[in-house]
């Protein structure tokens, strides 16, 4: 009788304790926000590309590319441009080929060199684009704009996103009488959202016709914009 006793209060205590174990855990209460930033910058980078070539004085006389880079980079120093920030992106030549007379002579052999430009405003691009000789610049156009100091600039528009949503989920609580707690989940929604900025006039660039005229106007460029989005989930207490 004692055995069977203590078997059956055994049998109680194993099922008591397993039903402890198998009650579920509260689930907490949530709220699942979205917050967004955004900032816009002046660009300090310019980046122009710049394609110089040789060409015929007349039907005899050739300007040589040395020349015409000579003269290219004097009007850089006047500008005060470091060469630090000029590299050379490619070169080329070619025959300046007669097709009225279906032939092409050794004198007509033509070399073109182009150059990749760093400038920190358009300011500066403006007053390049004014003084270059449109005879020795095959083109030149505007290749991109950049910020310097992008990389900061993104983090900080991903915090103030972070801050919005925060401040969302805090005052729409607080509307019904709650608390806000720790966020438990943070998740960027738009990585690598940023704007190139646009040009207010349409002719950034500037090429030359068959008499060497150019079109070199001032250009000026919005700014750049660049724009994220979070979503963070708090705890309500």
């Amino acid at each position: 009788m004692i055995r069977l006793l203590s078997t059956l209060a055994f049998a109680g205590l194993t099922t008591f304790t397993f039903a402890q174990q198998s009650e579920p855990k509260s689930i907490p209460r949530t709220i699942e926000v979205t917050g967004s930033a955004e900032v816009e910058v002046v660009p300090d980078e310019v980046y122009l590309s710049v394609n110089i070539r040789e060409y015929m004085k007349d039907k005899s006389t050739k300007v040589y590319l040395v020349d015409i880079e000579k003269s290219f980079k004097k009007v850089l120093s006047d500008l005060k441009i470091d060469m630090k920030d000029v590299s050379v992106e490619g070169a080329n030549a070619y025959y300046n080929y007669d097709w009225w007379r279906n032939e092409s002579r050794k004198t007509d052999f033509l070399a073109s060199k182009s150059f990749i430009i760093k400038l920190p405003n358009m300011e500066k691009y403006n007053e390049l684009m004014q003084k270059m000789d449109s005879k020795g610049i095959e083109n030149a156009w505007l290749q991109r704009t950049d910020y310097s100091k992008m990389e900061e600039l993104r983090l900080q528009v991903k915090l103030n996103a972070l801050k919005a949503a925060k401040a969302k989920a805090k005052a729409m609580v607080e509307a019904i009488g709650g608390q806000l707690g720790d966020v438990v989940f943070i998740r960027e929604i738009n990585d690598n959202n940023r704007y190139q900025p646009v040009m207010y006039k349409a002719m950034a660039n500037m090429t030359m016709d068959a008499e060497g005229a150019q079109t070199n106007e001032p250009v000026s460029l919005q700014k750049i914009k660049v724009m994220y989005e979070v979503e963070a989930h708090f705890v309500i207490k």
